[in-house]
Formats: structure tokens, sequence, C-alpha cells
């Protein structure tokens, strides 16, 4: 018989009780209590060893416990997060080698029931140890001069970073990731900049915690971070064969993310505001070519749901009440934009819309008789940029559609080859932004000539005619091999026309 807490876990999420009954086991349980009191224990021992060399005759024994606090800290942190990490994607890809993750896909549970029970349940023996630790980690704050408030700050910071590294690891998984080892090395990599954020920094002779502005930017860039990769590995889980994330998310998925970024712009410290643009400019158009990379490849439908779409589209019926009455089918523009199996350049072009939009009127904002002469110089480096991003999305689908082995690889080598060989290049020919800002703005990275010429409105102005000549030919091209790879096999044949 079960008792009634363990009943209503088992009604309230069948997927969570099933990953406690089989890894809360008496032996497991010891062991993760064992190590976590023997942790415990090493750390004290090693704290009081140290009294008579560290604290002299004189201890402050508030800060012989914040110093314990903090270590404890440094140890909670790595273990629930890299091994939280790490559990995670080891058990989904078991579970996706031996097909039983086919059969929970089956079940009349809701994905959001089915992630969350592995979410709360795969790393349950690691929540068991931390608490375990949780009355002395308590103890020590309270026994130290911080305030009640720093306890739970960590804990929510915590919680927030797992949240986001174990949604990422789940998608990781659903993406056809299963090296374990690798995601738990990425997540380490990130430990550093996270322990700097999350660790407790405290003025001595003050005494006083003191908090900044970019950390709370940064907790809400993180908690949008955690919506959209659970809307994303929802997404993959119920239909491992469809895009990341669909067209209508990224807009808004876009138009939150560059707000974010925007706020935090307008909290970089500079000397003066010609500085600080500079300092923003060259922030946003580098992470945003990142974002958008991943971007692109989030939105890519498969090479043949991309040939059905383009052999079959004529037939998709519009749903829309007043369009089946007078017998519409969906629009091309309206497919475009909004469908799910067309091709994604329009959608990121409008995302690119989004974020010029956005970012040029954080530009504008900063208006002021100092930088009044780069304002124009500042959103032409932003239009380069955007300019580049929207020919690698070309470049990509391209890449795609070619009928080789593996399209994806070749499409990561060949964008990656894009991106880092001219600079490189120049670089080894001493061509440095720095001496020739005029070529740097034909590279892959033209905003790094921005500091060193910001007054260059006529070579700008060439280079993003020839961007836009080069992305006109591209989606010429990208259209020909659409319409090339929707004609059905029997016209072919009628045709004559080659593979």
């Amino acid at each position: 018989m079960l008792s009634k807490p363990f009943v209503n876990l088992f009604n309230w999420n069948p997927q969570l009780f099933r990953e406690i009954k089989g890894r809360l086991k008496s032996r497991n349980v010891a062991i993760a209590i064992s190590l976590s009191l023997l942790c415990q224990f090493l750390v004290i021992i090693t704290f009081l060893a140290e009294l008579p060399e560290k604290y002299d005759t004189g201890i402050n024994w508030s800060y012989w416990w914040a110093d314990l606090f903090i270590t404890f800290n440094r140890i909670l942190f790595p273990l629930i997060l890299v091994g939280g990490v790490y559990m995670l994607v080891a058990d989904l890809a078991k579970e996706e080698r031996l097909g039983t993750l086919n059969f929970l896909r089956l079940s009349p549970q809701s994905s959001q029931n089915i992630l969350l029970g592995k979410l709360l349940g795969v790393p349950i023996l690691i929540y068991l140890a931390a608490a375990i630790s949780l009355p002395l980690h308590l103890w020590a704050n309270i026994s130290s001069y911080f305030s009640l408030s720093c306890f739970f700050a960590f804990y929510g910071i915590l919680i927030i970073v797992c949240c986001f590294f174990y949604n990422a690891s789940l998608l990781f998984v659903f993406l056809g990731g299963t090296q374990a080892w690798l995601i738990s090395a990425i997540a380490g990599l990130f430990l550093p900049v996270i322990m700097s954020f999350a660790s407790v920094s405290y003025d001595s002779s003050l005494n006083r915690i003191e908090y900044y502005p970019e950390i709370i930017i940064l907790v809400i860039l993180v908690l949008l971070g955690n919506y959209w990769l659970w809307q994303a590995v929802n997404r993959r889980y119920r239909n491992p064969n469809a895009t990341v994330i669909s067209k209508k998310q990224s807009y808004w998925l876009m138009g939150c993310f560059q707000v974010a970024l925007l706020l935090f712009c307008f909290n970089i410290i500079g000397e003066n505001l010609t500085e600080i643009l500079e300092a923003s400019l060259l922030f946003c158009c580098t992470i945003n070519l990142f974002i958008f990379l991943l971007l692109i490849a989030f939105l890519s439908p498969q090479q043949q749901t991309l040939q059905d779409w383009a052999r079959y589209r004529h037939l998709q019926v519009n749903h829309d009440e007043t369009a089946i009455i007078k017998g519409l089918g969906i629009s091309l523009k309206q497919d475009l934009i909004w469908g799910e199996k067309s091709p994604p350049l329009v959608a990121i072009a409008i995302n690119l819309v989004i974020t010029a939009v956005i970012l040029i009127s954080g530009i504008l904002l900063l208006n002021n008789s100092e930088i009044n002469g780069i304002i124009l110089s500042a959103i032409l480096t932003l239009i380069l940029s955007l300019n580049l991003i929207l020919i690698y999305a070309a470049i990509t689908q391209l890449v795609l559609l070619m009928k080789v082995k593996n399209p994806k690889n070749w499409a990561v080598g060949i964008l990656g080859s894009l991106i880092t060989l001219p600079p490189i290049a120049l670089s080894l020919l001493s061509i440095t932004p720095e001496n020739y800002p005029n070529v740097w703005l034909f590279s892959t990275f033209p905003w790094l000539s921005f500091p060193h010429n910001s007054l260059a409105i006529t070579p700008m102005l060439i280079t993003i005619i020839a961007h836009w000549s080069v992305l006109t030919l591209l989606t010429l091209q990208l259209t020909r091999k659409i319409q090339k790879l929707g004609v059905s096999d029997s016209q072919k044949l009628l045709t004559g026309q080659k593979n």
C-alpha cells in the first residue's frame, strides 16, 4: 500500500513518481546522505584547522561563518548544475536509445507533465544531498554578518540558472545530442561567470551587500531564456521533426531579447557618450550574430519537409472561416511569414527588422550634441551587420537544399569558414581595423571598424549596396532551387530534367 503523499504524487505527476521510485532505493539514498554529511564534516574540519593561522588570537566568528557560507555556495552550485545536467542528458539519451521515449510520447500525459517529471525526478539524489546540507548552510548564513536575503538570493539564482541549463540539456538531446560529458563540460565552462554573479560580495569596512543593475537585467535575460527554452523543449518533444520554434514564436522571442539587450547596453559604463555608443554597438552586433545563427538553425525545416512544401503547398487549406467560404488556399506571403514548413528566409528578415527598429530606437535615444555626428554611422553599421546575417541565412538555406550526406554538417562548416576565415586572413596580412577600417567594412565583422572610422558614410553605403546585390542573387538562386525541388518525379521524367 502506498502512503497518501505518494498516491497524491502519483496522481499529480505519474512520471515524477516513476523517476523517484526508480532512484530512491535504500542503497542510493544511504550513499547520497553519507556523501553529503562527509562533505560537510570535511569542510568544517578544514575551517577549524585554519583558525589559529588565519584568524590569529582574535577570532571574528561572523567572518568565519561568512567564509563557510561562501564555501558552501561554491560547492553546491557546481554539484547541482553540472551533476544535474549530466544525469538528465544521460537518462534521456538512454531512453532515446532504448526507444522508451517514444512510449512516453504515446502516453496520455501532457508534455509539460512528463518533462517536469524528468527535471524534478532524474537529479533527485543530487537534490537530496543538497537538502541534507541545507541546515548547516542556513546556520552559516544566520551566524555570519550576511542578511537572510543573501541565502534566498543564492538559491533563487541557483534555481533560475539550473532551470536554464536543464532545459538546454533536454533540448540538446531532442536535437540528437547524446554526449552527457559534452554538455556538462559546456555548463562547467560557464561556472566562473555564473559564480561571479551568484557569490556574495561584501565591503568589510561598510559591512554591506552591493547589488548591481546588470545582475537584475541578466536575471531577466535568463528568465526569458528559460521561458523560450521550455517552449522549444515541449515543441520538440511532441514532434521530433518540427522546427525548434515556430516563426510566430521567433518574432516574440527576438522582440523580448532585443529589449532586454537594449536595457543591458544602457548600463554600460564609459567616460563619455561616444565610448558608451561604441561599446554598445560592438556588443549588440557581436551577440546578435550568434543569436541569429542559432535562430537560423532553429527555424530551418528538414530537406524533405521543404521538398514536400514546395511540391504540395498549393494543396494546403486555409482554416480561416472567410477563406473557406471563398474557397481560398493559404497565400504564399502568409505561408512564408507564418508557415512552419516554408523556407525561413522571410521570417529571418522580419526578425532582423524587429531588431533594427528596437536597436535604432535605442541609438536615437542616446542622441546628443556629443555624439550627433556619428549617429548616422552607428545606424549604418548596424544595418551592415544585419545585412550580413540575412546573407548567412540565405547561404545556409542553399546548403541545406544540397543533395549531400549530412547537409547540416555542411552548413555549419561552410558558414563557419565564411565567418572566421576572412578576419583571420586580414589579420595575417596585418590589415587591422585600426589601420584599414574601410577594408574591414567588407569583412564578416564590419562593426569592428566603427570606433576607428565612424565617419565613413560613403564606404558604408557602398558596402550596403554590395550586400543587397549579393542577397538578391542568393534569393534568386534559392527561389530556383526550391522550384526545382518541388517538381515531382513524374514531371522530371516527362520533361527529361536531370536531378
